[in-house]
Protein backbone atom coordinates (compact mmCIF):
# COMPACT_ATOMS: atom_id res chain seq x y z
CA UNK A 1 0.00 0.00 0.00
CA UNK A 2 1.16 3.11 -1.09
CA UNK A 3 -0.27 6.64 0.86
CA UNK A 4 0.28 9.91 -0.04
CA UNK A 5 -1.70 13.53 0.78
CA UNK A 6 -1.15 16.87 -0.33
CA UNK A 7 2.94 18.06 -0.41
CA UNK A 8 4.46 19.15 2.21
CA UNK A 9 7.59 19.50 0.00
CA UNK A 10 5.90 21.29 -2.83
CA UNK A 11 7.04 24.36 -4.40
CA UNK A 12 5.17 26.43 -7.30
CA UNK A 13 4.19 25.25 -10.56
CA UNK A 14 6.13 26.96 -13.10
CA UNK A 15 3.03 27.00 -15.50
CA UNK A 16 -0.91 27.22 -15.00
CA UNK A 17 -3.62 25.20 -16.46
CA UNK A 18 -6.76 25.91 -18.79
CA UNK A 19 -8.61 25.13 -21.42
CA UNK A 20 -6.64 26.49 -23.60
CA UNK A 21 -3.65 23.88 -22.88
CA UNK A 22 -1.93 22.25 -20.40
CA UNK A 23 2.26 22.14 -19.84
CA UNK A 24 3.35 21.73 -16.44
CA UNK A 25 7.26 21.95 -15.51
CA UNK A 26 7.27 21.71 -12.03
CA UNK A 27 7.99 20.20 -8.49
CA UNK A 28 4.82 19.73 -6.61
CA UNK A 29 4.92 17.17 -3.76
CA UNK A 30 5.04 13.37 -4.85
CA UNK A 31 2.23 13.11 -2.44
CA UNK A 32 -0.31 15.02 -4.80
CA UNK A 33 -2.58 17.64 -4.90
CA UNK A 34 -1.70 21.22 -6.58
CA UNK A 35 -0.69 23.20 -3.48
CA UNK A 36 1.94 25.38 -3.80
CA UNK A 37 4.12 26.08 -0.43
CA UNK A 38 7.19 27.41 -0.81
CA UNK A 39 10.40 27.34 1.45
CA UNK A 40 7.86 27.67 4.48
CA UNK A 41 7.90 23.88 3.87
CA UNK A 42 10.38 22.11 5.68
CA UNK A 43 12.61 21.25 2.80
CA UNK A 44 12.41 24.57 2.26
CA UNK A 45 13.53 25.27 5.71
CA UNK A 46 16.60 23.57 5.13
CA UNK A 47 17.69 24.81 2.04
CA UNK A 48 17.19 28.24 3.75
CA UNK A 49 19.44 27.10 6.52
CA UNK A 50 21.92 25.82 3.81
CA UNK A 51 22.13 29.29 2.59
CA UNK A 52 22.68 30.41 6.09
CA UNK A 53 25.54 27.99 6.71
CA UNK A 54 27.77 29.97 4.73
CA UNK A 55 28.00 32.67 7.30
CA UNK A 56 30.51 32.76 10.41
CA UNK A 57 29.60 33.27 13.74
CA UNK A 58 31.72 35.28 16.46
CA UNK A 59 32.90 32.90 19.24
CA UNK A 60 35.49 32.86 21.84
CA UNK A 61 38.00 30.88 22.78
CA UNK A 62 40.64 30.68 25.47
CA UNK A 63 40.28 34.71 25.74
CA UNK A 64 40.07 35.30 21.87
CA UNK A 65 37.76 35.78 18.88
CA UNK A 66 36.97 32.40 17.07
CA UNK A 67 35.27 32.30 13.62
CA UNK A 68 33.27 28.83 13.83
CA UNK A 69 31.22 27.69 10.29
CA UNK A 70 27.76 26.85 10.64
CA UNK A 71 27.79 23.26 8.71
CA UNK A 72 25.36 22.50 6.29
CA UNK A 73 22.72 19.53 7.07
CA UNK A 74 23.23 17.03 4.40
CA UNK A 75 20.48 15.33 2.49
CA UNK A 76 20.12 11.48 4.02
CA UNK A 77 21.36 9.97 1.15
CA UNK A 78 21.88 6.46 3.34
CA UNK A 79 20.91 3.45 1.02
CA UNK A 80 18.99 0.60 2.09
CA UNK A 81 16.33 -2.18 0.95
CA UNK A 82 12.56 -0.47 0.72
CA UNK A 83 9.66 -2.39 0.11
CA UNK A 84 7.75 -0.52 -3.55
CA UNK A 85 4.44 -0.73 -1.70
CA UNK A 86 5.14 -0.42 1.86
CA UNK A 87 7.70 2.16 2.03
CA UNK A 88 7.93 1.96 5.38
CA UNK A 89 10.03 -1.51 5.75
CA UNK A 90 13.47 -1.09 4.91
CA UNK A 91 15.94 -3.59 5.20
CA UNK A 92 19.80 -3.70 5.12
CA UNK A 93 19.84 -6.53 2.94
CA UNK A 94 18.00 -7.69 -0.30
CA UNK A 95 15.07 -9.72 0.43
CA UNK A 96 11.02 -9.66 0.05
CA UNK A 97 8.76 -7.87 2.25
CA UNK A 98 6.96 -9.68 4.73
CA UNK A 99 3.80 -7.95 4.19
CA UNK A 100 3.11 -8.47 1.08
CA UNK A 101 5.80 -10.76 -0.99
CA UNK A 102 6.92 -7.93 -2.74
CA UNK A 103 10.80 -7.87 -3.93
CA UNK A 104 13.00 -5.09 -1.98
CA UNK A 105 14.25 -2.90 -4.31
CA UNK A 106 17.87 -0.67 -3.68
CA UNK A 107 16.66 2.98 -2.81
CA UNK A 108 17.25 6.19 -0.61
CA UNK A 109 14.06 5.74 1.39
CA UNK A 110 14.97 8.36 4.06
CA UNK A 111 15.65 10.69 1.23
CA UNK A 112 12.11 13.23 1.12
CA UNK A 113 13.06 14.88 -1.77
CA UNK A 114 10.29 15.03 -4.06
CA UNK A 115 11.61 14.26 -8.13
CA UNK A 116 10.75 16.73 -11.03
CA UNK A 117 8.55 16.45 -13.42
CA UNK A 118 7.85 17.65 -16.86
CA UNK A 119 4.37 17.29 -18.16
CA UNK A 120 3.24 17.64 -21.73
CA UNK A 121 0.15 17.42 -24.15
CA UNK A 122 0.03 16.88 -27.77
CA UNK A 123 -1.72 18.52 -29.18
CA UNK A 124 -0.96 21.18 -26.50
CA UNK A 125 -4.80 22.03 -25.97
CA UNK A 126 -6.95 18.43 -25.49
CA UNK A 127 -9.94 17.89 -26.95
CA UNK A 128 -12.28 15.66 -25.84
CA UNK A 129 -13.38 12.64 -28.24
CA UNK A 130 -10.19 12.81 -29.44
CA UNK A 131 -6.82 11.17 -29.06
CA UNK A 132 -4.56 13.01 -27.31
CA UNK A 133 -0.64 12.10 -26.35
CA UNK A 134 0.63 12.05 -23.13
CA UNK A 135 3.92 12.89 -22.15
CA UNK A 136 6.07 12.50 -18.65
CA UNK A 137 10.06 13.30 -18.25
CA UNK A 138 11.09 12.48 -14.28
CA UNK A 139 14.32 14.46 -13.44
CA UNK A 140 16.76 14.00 -10.41
CA UNK A 141 15.76 16.94 -7.45
CA UNK A 142 19.30 17.26 -6.87
CA UNK A 143 21.30 16.53 -10.04
CA UNK A 144 18.52 17.88 -12.52
CA UNK A 145 19.67 14.93 -14.73
CA UNK A 146 16.90 13.05 -16.61
CA UNK A 147 15.23 10.15 -15.20
CA UNK A 148 15.54 7.04 -17.29
CA UNK A 149 16.15 3.77 -14.81
CA UNK A 150 13.06 3.03 -12.81
CA UNK A 151 12.22 -0.14 -10.51
CA UNK A 152 9.68 -2.63 -11.66
CA UNK A 153 6.82 -2.89 -9.53
CA UNK A 154 4.28 -5.22 -10.42
CA UNK A 155 4.97 -5.96 -13.67
CA UNK A 156 5.30 -2.32 -14.73
CA UNK A 157 7.60 0.67 -14.51
CA UNK A 158 5.20 3.39 -14.78
CA UNK A 159 1.52 2.95 -13.55
CA UNK A 160 -1.24 6.14 -14.16
CA UNK A 161 -4.10 7.21 -13.54
CA UNK A 162 -6.68 9.43 -15.09
CA UNK A 163 -9.66 10.42 -12.86
CA UNK A 164 -12.40 12.68 -13.85
CA UNK A 165 -13.16 15.58 -11.81
CA UNK A 166 -16.83 14.11 -10.20
CA UNK A 167 -14.59 10.85 -10.26
CA UNK A 168 -17.14 9.22 -12.65
CA UNK A 169 -14.74 8.37 -14.98
CA UNK A 170 -11.41 5.92 -13.87
CA UNK A 171 -8.48 4.76 -16.03
CA UNK A 172 -5.31 2.85 -15.31
CA UNK A 173 -2.92 2.72 -17.82
CA UNK A 174 0.67 2.06 -18.23
CA UNK A 175 3.08 4.75 -20.24
CA UNK A 176 5.76 3.45 -22.19
CA UNK A 177 9.52 4.88 -22.08
CA UNK A 178 10.56 6.50 -25.76
CA UNK A 179 14.43 6.24 -26.30
CA UNK A 180 14.63 9.94 -25.18
CA UNK A 181 13.90 8.60 -22.29
CA UNK A 182 10.44 10.45 -21.64
CA UNK A 183 7.27 8.65 -20.89
CA UNK A 184 4.08 8.47 -23.23
CA UNK A 185 0.52 7.37 -23.94
CA UNK A 186 -2.52 7.79 -26.29
CA UNK A 187 -5.80 8.63 -24.08
CA UNK A 188 -8.57 9.87 -25.43
CA UNK A 189 -10.98 11.71 -22.78
CA UNK A 190 -14.39 10.88 -22.77
CA UNK A 191 -16.23 14.41 -22.14
CA UNK A 192 -15.22 17.95 -21.69
CA UNK A 193 -13.60 18.79 -18.31
CA UNK A 194 -10.66 18.96 -15.42
CA UNK A 195 -9.29 15.83 -14.76
CA UNK A 196 -6.31 14.11 -12.05
CA UNK A 197 -3.44 12.94 -13.40
CA UNK A 198 -1.39 11.12 -11.16
CA UNK A 199 2.21 9.44 -11.87
CA UNK A 200 3.10 6.32 -9.81
CA UNK A 201 6.72 5.28 -9.57
CA UNK A 202 9.67 4.30 -8.19
CA UNK A 203 13.00 6.00 -9.58
CA UNK A 204 16.22 3.38 -9.45
CA UNK A 205 18.16 4.23 -6.42
CA UNK A 206 15.40 6.33 -5.18
CA UNK A 207 12.21 7.25 -3.31
CA UNK A 208 8.53 5.89 -4.29
CA UNK A 209 6.69 8.84 -6.27
CA UNK A 210 3.57 9.46 -6.62
CA UNK A 211 2.81 12.68 -8.62
CA UNK A 212 -0.13 14.32 -9.57
CA UNK A 213 -0.71 16.68 -12.20
CA UNK A 214 -3.78 18.46 -13.56
CA UNK A 215 -5.14 18.19 -16.87
CA UNK A 216 -8.46 20.76 -18.48
CA UNK A 217 -9.81 19.99 -21.93
CA UNK A 218 -10.70 22.12 -24.43
CA UNK A 219 -14.69 23.19 -24.05
CA UNK A 220 -14.76 22.87 -20.59
CA UNK A 221 -16.97 25.95 -19.13
CA UNK A 222 -17.87 24.27 -15.74
CA UNK A 223 -17.40 25.80 -12.33
CA UNK A 224 -14.15 23.93 -10.69
CA UNK A 225 -15.81 24.50 -7.51
CA UNK A 226 -19.65 23.43 -8.47
CA UNK A 227 -18.60 20.31 -10.43
CA UNK A 228 -16.40 18.80 -7.79
CA UNK A 229 -17.44 15.46 -6.55
CA UNK A 230 -19.87 14.97 -4.58
CA UNK A 231 -19.46 11.39 -2.65
CA UNK A 232 -22.63 9.60 -1.56
CA UNK A 233 -21.49 6.16 0.83
CA UNK A 234 -23.12 3.30 -0.94
CA UNK A 235 -26.08 2.43 1.34
CA UNK A 236 -25.24 -2.00 -0.19
CA UNK A 237 -21.81 -3.32 -0.23
CA UNK A 238 -22.36 -5.80 -3.03
CA UNK A 239 -22.00 -4.89 -7.03
CA UNK A 240 -22.00 -6.54 -10.22
CA UNK A 241 -19.83 -6.42 -13.25
CA UNK A 242 -19.35 -7.95 -16.40
CA UNK A 243 -20.01 -11.40 -15.02
CA UNK A 244 -18.58 -10.78 -11.60
CA UNK A 245 -20.14 -10.44 -7.99
CA UNK A 246 -18.17 -8.34 -5.85
CA UNK A 247 -19.04 -8.03 -2.20
CA UNK A 248 -16.98 -5.29 -0.18
CA UNK A 249 -16.49 -5.88 3.77
CA UNK A 250 -14.57 -3.40 5.90
CA UNK A 251 -12.78 -3.98 8.78
CA UNK A 252 -13.27 -2.65 10.84
CA UNK A 253 -16.94 -1.70 9.72
CA UNK A 254 -15.86 2.21 9.97
CA UNK A 255 -12.36 3.27 9.19
CA UNK A 256 -10.84 5.38 11.26
CA UNK A 257 -8.19 8.28 10.11
CA UNK A 258 -4.68 7.14 11.39
CA UNK A 259 -5.33 3.78 11.52
CA UNK A 260 -5.14 0.82 9.38
CA UNK A 261 -8.55 -1.01 7.72
CA UNK A 262 -8.86 -3.87 5.62
CA UNK A 263 -10.62 -3.83 2.56
CA UNK A 264 -12.21 -7.57 1.99
CA UNK A 265 -13.97 -9.06 -0.88
CA UNK A 266 -15.70 -12.13 -1.94
CA UNK A 267 -16.41 -12.75 -5.83
CA UNK A 268 -19.10 -14.72 -6.87
CA UNK A 269 -20.11 -15.54 -10.65
CA UNK A 270 -22.99 -13.44 -11.15
CA UNK A 271 -25.19 -16.17 -12.97
CA UNK A 272 -24.64 -18.92 -10.71
CA UNK A 273 -23.87 -17.46 -7.39
CA UNK A 274 -20.89 -19.86 -7.07
CA UNK A 275 -17.50 -18.53 -5.76
CA UNK A 276 -15.11 -17.18 -8.23
CA UNK A 277 -12.00 -19.18 -7.94
CA UNK A 278 -11.23 -18.27 -11.65
CA UNK A 279 -9.76 -14.93 -11.14
CA UNK A 280 -6.29 -14.17 -13.54
CA UNK A 281 -3.25 -12.30 -12.16
CA UNK A 282 -3.58 -8.82 -13.77
CA UNK A 283 0.32 -7.29 -12.98
CA UNK A 284 1.44 -9.90 -10.92
CA UNK A 285 -1.32 -9.60 -8.22
CA UNK A 286 -5.36 -10.72 -8.13
CA UNK A 287 -6.30 -7.14 -7.85
CA UNK A 288 -5.49 -3.46 -7.98
CA UNK A 289 -7.25 -0.66 -5.54
CA UNK A 290 -6.82 3.08 -6.26
CA UNK A 291 -8.52 4.97 -3.06
CA UNK A 292 -8.80 8.56 -3.01
CA UNK A 293 -10.82 11.39 -0.86
CA UNK A 294 -13.59 13.56 -2.31
CA UNK A 295 -11.59 16.77 -2.94
CA UNK A 296 -9.49 14.08 -4.63
CA UNK A 297 -6.31 15.51 -2.34
CA UNK A 298 -5.49 12.64 -0.53
CA UNK A 299 -4.73 9.59 -2.09
CA UNK A 300 -4.19 5.53 -1.59
CA UNK A 301 -2.46 2.74 -3.82
CA UNK A 302 -3.20 -0.82 -2.76
CA UNK A 303 -2.74 -4.40 -3.64
CA UNK A 304 -3.83 -7.54 -1.84
CA UNK A 305 -2.34 -8.94 0.75
CA UNK A 306 -0.38 -11.43 -1.48
CA UNK A 307 0.09 -13.92 2.06
CA UNK A 308 -1.99 -16.73 3.12
CA UNK A 309 -4.25 -15.80 5.95
CA UNK A 310 -3.55 -16.35 8.96
CA UNK A 311 0.40 -15.54 8.43
CA UNK A 312 2.28 -13.24 10.91
CA UNK A 313 3.51 -10.39 10.03
CA UNK A 314 7.57 -9.92 10.24
CA UNK A 315 7.34 -13.93 11.01
CA UNK A 316 8.03 -17.19 8.71
CA UNK A 317 7.74 -18.59 6.90
CA UNK A 318 5.89 -16.97 4.29
CA UNK A 319 3.31 -18.85 2.78
CA UNK A 320 2.35 -16.74 -0.80
CA UNK A 321 -0.84 -16.99 -3.08
CA UNK A 322 1.04 -15.94 -5.54
CA UNK A 323 4.32 -18.21 -5.15
CA UNK A 324 8.02 -16.81 -5.96
CA UNK A 325 9.27 -17.87 -9.21
CA UNK A 326 5.51 -19.34 -10.89
CA UNK A 327 4.53 -17.79 -13.52
CA UNK A 328 1.53 -16.02 -12.50
CA UNK A 329 -0.50 -16.55 -15.84
CA UNK A 330 -0.62 -20.19 -14.40
CA UNK A 331 -2.40 -19.50 -11.20
CA UNK A 332 -6.33 -18.68 -10.20
CA UNK A 333 -7.08 -16.53 -7.66
CA UNK A 334 -10.63 -15.54 -5.48
CA UNK A 335 -13.03 -15.99 -4.13
CA UNK A 336 -11.42 -13.82 -1.44
CA UNK A 337 -9.22 -10.77 -1.83
CA UNK A 338 -8.03 -8.47 0.49
CA UNK A 339 -6.16 -5.11 0.55
CA UNK A 340 -4.85 -3.10 3.37
CA UNK A 341 -5.58 1.02 3.86
CA UNK A 342 -4.58 3.53 5.78
CA UNK A 343 -6.94 6.63 5.02
CA UNK A 344 -4.48 9.55 5.82
CA UNK A 345 -7.70 11.90 7.08
CA UNK A 346 -11.40 12.21 7.33
CA UNK A 347 -14.30 12.21 4.89
CA UNK A 348 -15.41 10.49 2.27
CA UNK A 349 -13.45 8.13 0.09
CA UNK A 350 -14.25 5.96 -3.26
CA UNK A 351 -12.14 2.95 -4.10
CA UNK A 352 -11.86 2.11 -7.60
CA UNK A 353 -10.58 -1.79 -7.56
CA UNK A 354 -9.26 -3.91 -10.53
CA UNK A 355 -9.95 -7.76 -10.92
CA UNK A 356 -9.21 -9.80 -14.02
CA UNK A 357 -11.41 -12.93 -15.68
CA UNK A 358 -11.84 -14.43 -19.12
CA UNK A 359 -8.80 -11.70 -19.72
CA UNK A 360 -11.26 -8.63 -18.85
CA UNK A 361 -10.39 -6.15 -16.48
CA UNK A 362 -13.09 -5.56 -14.78
CA UNK A 363 -13.57 -1.85 -12.38
CA UNK A 364 -15.66 -1.70 -9.08
CA UNK A 365 -16.19 1.60 -7.94
CA UNK A 366 -17.36 1.54 -3.62
CA UNK A 367 -17.36 4.92 -1.90
CA UNK A 368 -17.78 4.94 2.50
CA UNK A 369 -16.94 7.21 5.27
CA UNK A 370 -13.82 7.60 7.37
CA UNK A 371 -13.99 8.60 10.73
CA UNK A 372 -12.48 11.19 12.75
CA UNK A 373 -10.12 9.60 15.52
CA UNK A 374 -11.06 10.26 18.68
Amino acid sequence: MKLRSDPEYGVTESCCLGGDGLEIDSVNGRYGGDVSRPLSTPLGRAISVAVAAVALVAGEARGQDLLVPVPAPSLDDRVAYMCPIHSDYTSEVEGRCPRDGMALVRATPFDVRDYTMQFSTEPRVVEAGEPATLRFAIHHPGSGELVRDFAMVHDRRYHLFVISQDMAYFEHIHPEQDPDGSWTIDITLPRAGYYKVLSDFVPSGGTAQFIARPLVTRGYTGDFASDSARLVPDTGFTKSVGGLTATLTLDPPTFVAGLYGHLNFFLRDAATGEPATDLQAYLGAFGHTLILNEDMSEYVHSHPIDLSAGFDDEAGPMLFMLPMGVDPETLNGGPEVTFDALMPAPGRYRAFTQFRRNDVILDFAFTFEVAAAE
